[in-house]
């Protein structure tokens, strides 16, 4: 049985829980626990059931015994709990995958993965064609572009809310050019994909990233992928409604936390 336990209890959380329990039928996953921050302590116990448990200290989610552990908090708890799950040789699924756009963080994660045996997950998130791009970079890429368009309020509590009259966007603006470390270090809550797929392919600083605010493409948020390289070029759109309570983050986040644990329960992996 695969043990896993998670580390933040937000609608993110809440999603890939619900989706975890509809598909894995056969019972080959029990999730253990969760870790929350002590003010919302009582709201996780009261949503969960008896056999998860809530705890406050990443040293009581360890001692849960989980094979892996899933980041569902942000990209200060991989700062905050990274090192001390991997150094206890436990897998580290990454949503918050912005965090690792600083080199001295991911170098050192990295370090004790190689240590430890254990390793950092990434999972798609809100985009697809990783996979393909990944086939690209092997064969050798030229370019790749990351393109988010997320209606205009979405971007609230950003830095375009200093520079962009949000509320009364009225057609598609681009709110941000430039490359990923700098889109994943400024829009912590919007472009953890940036560094996603940076890390995929050309890398931090060689990926473009373009943030855009467009009230056309209300509900959704869309991402989009553009790249080419020495074997062919793809080109990904993904159009996905925003999680409950949080207009910032695709609800496809969740599903490809779910499937990222899903998946290695499966005869057949893809």
């Amino acid at each position: 049985m695969k043990k896993v336990a998670l580390i933040g209890y937000g609608a993110i959380a809440r999603i890939a829980l619900q989706k975890i329990e509809e598909h894995d039928t056969d019972k080959h996953i029990k999730v253990v626990g969760v870790l929350v921050r002590e003010n919302r302590k009582e709201e996780a116990r009261a949503a969960l059931d008896n056999s998860k448990a809530v705890v406050t200290s990443i040293e009581d989610l360890i001692r849960l015994s989980p094979n892996v552990i899933a980041e569902c908090a942000g990209q200060g708890s991989i700062t905050e709990y990274g090192e001390a799950v991997l150094t206890a040789g436990i897998d580290l699924i990454v949503i918050s995958t912005g965090a690792l756009a600083d080199d001295n963080l991911r170098n050192s994660l990295t370090s004790i993965c190689k240590r430890n045996g254990a390793r950092l997950l990434m999972p798609s998130g809100a985009i697809a064609g990783i996979d393909g791009m990944n086939s690209l970079q092997i064969g050798g890429l030229n370019s790749v572009r990351y393109t988010s368009t997320k209606p205009p309020m979405a971007w609230q509590g950003t830095p375009a809310d200093d520079n962009f009259d949000l509320a009364n966007i009225s057609e598609r603006t681009v709110l941000f050019t430039g490359p990923a470390r700098e889109a994943a270090r400024l829009y912590p809550k919007n472009a953890n994909l940036a560094a996603t797929v940076a890390l995929a392919g050309l890398g931090l600083d060689a990926t473009e990233i373009q943030l855009v605010a467009d009230p056309d493409v209300a509900p959704n948020n869309v991402g989009r992928i553009d790249a080419e390289g020495e074997f062919g070029q793809l080109t990904v759109e993904c159009r996905g409604l925003p999680a409950p309570d949080n207009p910032k983050t695709s609800a496809t986040t969740a599903l490809s936390l779910a499937h990222a644990i899903l998946k290695d329960t499966r005869a057949i992996i893809m």
